[in-house]
């Protein structure tokens, strides 16, 4: 009995210190390690819809989050907006149409595509776009349609017990989406009027508001993406993620 109990958290413990064994492996110096890449990120992405207990990674359809405030406080769209229970769908359906990886450096640049990403979320907003005021407290459905994502991790080594982990210190991304609808329900403490002529107006001027704010949902985002990354790159030491040879 005490060998099984040993053996249980023998494994236990190399488990959490491995990618799951269904994921592919992209070898450092495989001179195509940029194509494996871009076929292996995309299908590890879809093995974690219900998460990875072992690496403490949540499930990524959907991704929740708990909260994020987005500010944009000039130009012609002043609003505040603060998100709880947020939940991204779509991140899984992702593909990536190039891939740059410069390990010696610790950089990861990628492009990727997303047909289809929802960000749903209980809302509180105060503002003005234009010279029209807005106001409300619901539910917010913010649809991004073939949303290109260029992705800039910048890393740096970590060694522990021996081994080096590569712990992402920065993640740049920037949202380029072909169309956006927005939907904010209860505008104007309910009035269906009002409320119904202001989603008219914003999806009637989409681009405009989604300028404004983007910026503050890259930066939100961002920091989302960039703790999913670390919960394996900080559990998994570099040469398990990327083999050697």
């Amino acid at each position: 009995m005490l060998r099984l109990f040993f053996i249980f958290i023998l494994s236990s413990v190399l488990a959490q210190n491995s990618l799951p064994d269904d994921f592919s492996r992209c070898r450092q110096r495989d001179a195509g390690l940029n194509d494996c890449l871009k076929i292996a990120v995309p299908d590890a992405l879809r093995k974690m819809r219900k998460g990875i207990p072992s690496l403490s990674v949540p499930p990524l359809e959907p991704l929740a989050v708990s909260g994020m405030n987005i500010d944009a406080g000039a130009g012609p769209v002043v609003i505040t907006q603060n998100y709880k229970n947020i939940r991204l769908h779509g991140l899984t359906d992702s593909v990536l149409t190039s891939y740059k990886a410069d390990l010696k450096h610790y950089r990861l640049r990628t492009d990727s595509i997303t047909p289809k990403m929802e960000f749903i979320a209980d809302y509180i907003m105060k503002g003005r776009i234009l010279v029209l005021p807005i106001q409300g407290k619901g539910i917010a459905n913010v649809t991004m349609v073939n949303l290109v994502v260029k992705h800039d991790l910048i890393g740096e080594p970590v060694v522990k017990d021996g081994e080096t982990y590569m712990r992402i210190r920065d993640y740049r991304v920037k949202f380029i989406p072909q169309r956006v609808y927005l939907h904010f329900s209860n505008l104007f403490n309910g009035d269906k009027r009002l409320g119904d002529q202001m989603n008219l107006f914003l999806n009637e001027n989409s681009d405009l508001v989604f300028n404004e704010l983007k910026d503050s949902y890259e930066k939100s985002l961002s920091s989302v993406f960039q703790d999913v990354t670390n919960k394996i790159f900080n559990s998994v030491p570099m040469n398990k993620i990327f083999p050697e040879d």
